[in-house]
């Protein structure tokens, strides 16, 4: 499956009418809300084969504009390393996708937690390089997404590497999730680093393709981001995830997506 060849689509989705409550004042004539997502993240954001949203993140997105007086949502197309600035450009009211939350990004918006994710390292079946540790990456090609967390945490391990004078590894940065699984398949790289989320849905929908090579490693909470300047919207998504948290909802949601570790504790 392929993002579409733009670098940004809109895409409007109609919610129906239930658990509607007071929107922000800014958004109390507002009608529609939009959304900035680089939909290249499964099981969270993505299209599905029909190039319609879908996803862990997408049914919260959407249930958050249910009640915040049942909004309608527009989804923002973006790269994900342009998704912060494109909130601070106004060109959407919030971040729904696998945002992690990260000190530096603390300091440019506000991130609202709605579950934990962690890191992986995906492999081709077989495990051919016998990748098994972050050790066994040294000399290997690696691919990652630009702007991850894993990026950072493998530069870091690079460091690590050249101290105890062992070959880095060389990190193969691409915007998106489908290509990098794309050079893995093709053998253009050794392993991608990743999520577990998103290794855990490529494994089980090409088991005979890709397998998991490094554990789970660098657990960290991942959210919604919101501008500083936009208090009242932030609180709100607070106030609508601890609901759905107390409803049952929030619990349902992690396990339609086969997920359910990763709840806020």
């Amino acid at each position: 499956m392929r993002l579409p060849c733009s670098l940004v689509a809109v895409v409007s989705l109609g919610l129906a009418a239930s658990l509607a409550s007071a929107a922000p004042d800014r958004l109390k004539d507002v009608s529609k809300l939009t959304y900035c997502s680089g939909m290249d993240s499964p099981p969270l954001v993505s299209f599905d084969a029909a190039q319609k949203p879908t996803g862990l993140a997408i049914d919260l997105g959407m249930e958050i504009a249910k009640r915040l007086s049942d909004k309608q949502v527009s989804w923002r197309v973006t790269p994900f390393s342009g998704l912060v600035p494109a909130l601070l450009a106004s060109q959407c009211d919030l971040i729904v996708d696998q945002l992690f939350d990260k000190p530096e990004r603390r300091e440019v918006i506000d991130i609202v937690n709605y579950m934990y994710s962690s890191q992986s390292v995906v492999v081709p079946k077989g495990n051919p390089k016998n990748i098994q540790a972050l050790d066994d990456l040294s000399g290997k090609k690696i691919a990652v997404l630009n702007g991850s967390t894993i990026k950072t945490l493998l530069d870091a391990e690079n460091a690590k590497l050249a101290e105890a004078g062992k070959a880095p590894m060389k990190l193969v940065v691409y915007n998106a999730d489908t290509d990098a699984f794309q050079a893995l398949r093709i053998n253009q790289v050794d392993a991608y680093g990743t999520t577990v989320e998103t290794a855990g849905y490529y494994a089980a929908m090409a088991p005979d393709l890709f397998q998991e090579g490094v554990p789970a490693f660098g657990r960290i909470l991942t959210g919604i981001g919101v501008r500083k300047d936009d208090q009242q919207l932030s609180a709100a998504v607070r106030q609508i995830i601890d609901d759905m948290r107390a409803d049952g909802s929030y619990t349902a949601l992690l396990a339609k997506w086969h997920v359910a570790s990763d709840k806020l504790d």
